[in-house]
């Protein structure tokens, strides 16, 4: 029996690290080309940018490359999920002199925290297992105990197939530079033009005081090889900024905390919802324009450059989603009741072992559900969520203390707006039903994948 209970760390280990890598298609799968774009040798300076999904999606390198003739871009944004600091510490050693570094994470807590994404980190570096040398040493006990969840999941990949990923986030939408470039993200396809499950806050207690001690320490190494650190905001959609009017104190007080420089004014990086694609940090094609525009004119005055910035502006793209509501069950719409804008179980519902959420309740569509929508359903145990709903907020079950299963019916995730605790305060038990050909595709979705392990088909 010991014998036994020593070979399951072995065979572990063979899943893990021995088996040919099964994530390389995916999003997260990018960081290996990454790592090596980074690498590479580079007759100038590089200008690299550092940060998730906000800095892929959010600039046009070949814009950069021929506004700024005098440095190399390199995109090394990938997935806010990873961690900051995680992209800080793969970057640090490969910084060179004259080399100019631009920090820019998304504006939330989770990206302005010390804390990594170990399962999505896991996937990123299968087949490139180098880069768990450069992480700091305090990762490693979650790294270690996130383990034996992707050994068995990729050893499921090498017999039933490897992940392929369709729509944008696949490792292919990236191009030689590190742009996300697909023909998809042409317009914003948000429901009410913004993600309702992110909001965009600016508030003195959203960068904690590790994060900025870790972008403190990787700035003073830069400066002794001789690089240079700007911190720019992301690209926000003004539809999702809760608190506008303290832009200028969040600024003024965050560059108390850290010592890189800001660069830009944080207003311009506020831009409508129509030059947004998915999510709040993520522009479309036309917003990356716009964008990089406006980021171009900062660095150049950063750097005392005086030359015009000659790039035209797009039209904003038409609003792409619609969302049908008519076709919807609404067989337990009585349970449902409207207060103002908020759609919550009435009495008559919260007695119920089991809902589903209709399309419609008193001739409005439902297209969201607000934190407080199931609060008092203490007896709920099974929840059928459908295609009309198109955003989850975060805490949305924490009174749903008998809550075993929410059936998603929706087989489209990137059609389903998540935050990221979603589950907080919900019972451990419980788990998250999707269609069977789905279920490969919430794993490893962009905003689905930190529930993988609660995801059934």
């Amino acid at each position: 029996m010991l014998g036994v209970f020593l070979a399951i760390p072995l065979i572990l280990a063979v899943w893990g690290f021995a088996l040919p890598a099964q994530y390389g298609n995916t999003f997260v799968g990018e960081l290996p080309a990454k790592r090596a774009l980074l690498a590479a040798e580079s007759d100038k300076p590089r200008l690299i940018l550092v940060g998730g999904s906000a800095v892929a999606f959010g600039v046009d390198s070949a814009l950069l490359s021929r506004e700024l003739p005098d440095y190399q871009p390199v995109n090394f944004g990938l997935y806010a999920a990873l961690g900051t600091r995680v992209m800080l510490d793969l970057s640090i050693d490969e910084l060179r002199p004259g080399d100019l570094v631009v920090v820019m994470p998304e504006q939330q807590r989770q990206a302005l925290s010390d804390t990594i994404g170990v399962e999505s980190l896991w996937q990123a570096v299968d087949g490139d297992f180098s880069a768990l040398g450069c992480l700091h040493a305090r990762d490693f006990g979650p790294m270690l105990g996130a383990f034996p969840q992707f050994a068995g999941t990729k050893f499921r990949y090498f017999l039933t197939g490897a992940p392929e990923p369709d729509g944008v986030y696949r490792c292919s939408s990236f191009n030689t530079a590190g742009d996300v470039v697909n023909p998809l993200c042409s317009a914003n396809t948000m429901p009410d033009g913004y993600d309702p499950t992110m909001p965009i806050r600016f508030d003195n207690a959203m960068p904690d005081a590790d994060f900025c001690a870790a972008l403190n320490d990787y700035t003073a190494k830069a400066e002794k090889i001789g690089a240079t650190v700007y911190y720019h905001f992301p690209p926000m959609n003004a539809a999702a900024v809760e608190n506008a009017d303290n832009i200028d104190a969040y600024a003024d007080f965050l560059q108390t905390q850290i010592t890189a420089l800001l660069a830009g004014d944080p207003h311009t990086c506020v831009m409508d919802a129509g030059w947004f694609y998915d999510t709040n940090f993520h522009l479309n094609a036309d917003g990356k324009t716009v964008f990089t525009r406006q980021f171009i004119r900062d660095l150049k005055a950063m750097l005392g450059d005086t030359s015009v910035t000659e790039i035209a502006l797009p039209a904003m793209p038409a609003h792409r989603m619609q969302t049908d509501t008519k076709a919807a069950d609404n067989s337990d719409a009585a349970y449902f009741t409207w207060e103002s804008s908020r759609l919550v179980v009435n009495a008559a519902g919260r007695s119920r072992r089991t809902l589903t959420v209709p399309g419609e309740v008193d001739g409005r569509p439902v297209t969201a559900l607000t934190p407080d929508t199931f609060a008092g359903c203490g007896m709920l145990e099974k929840l059928t969520i459908q295609q009309n709903v198109t955003a989850l907020s975060d805490g949305l079950f924490a009174q749903c203390s008998a809550l075993q299963e929410i059936t998603l019916t929706q087989p489209d995730p990137a059609r389903l707006s998540v935050g990221q605790a979603l589950l907080d305060g919900a019972p451990v038990f419980c788990r998250i039903r999707v269609p069977a050909a789905s279920y490969t595709a919430y794993c490893l979705n962009y905003a689905w994948s930190p529930y993988a392990e609660a995801i059934a088909p």
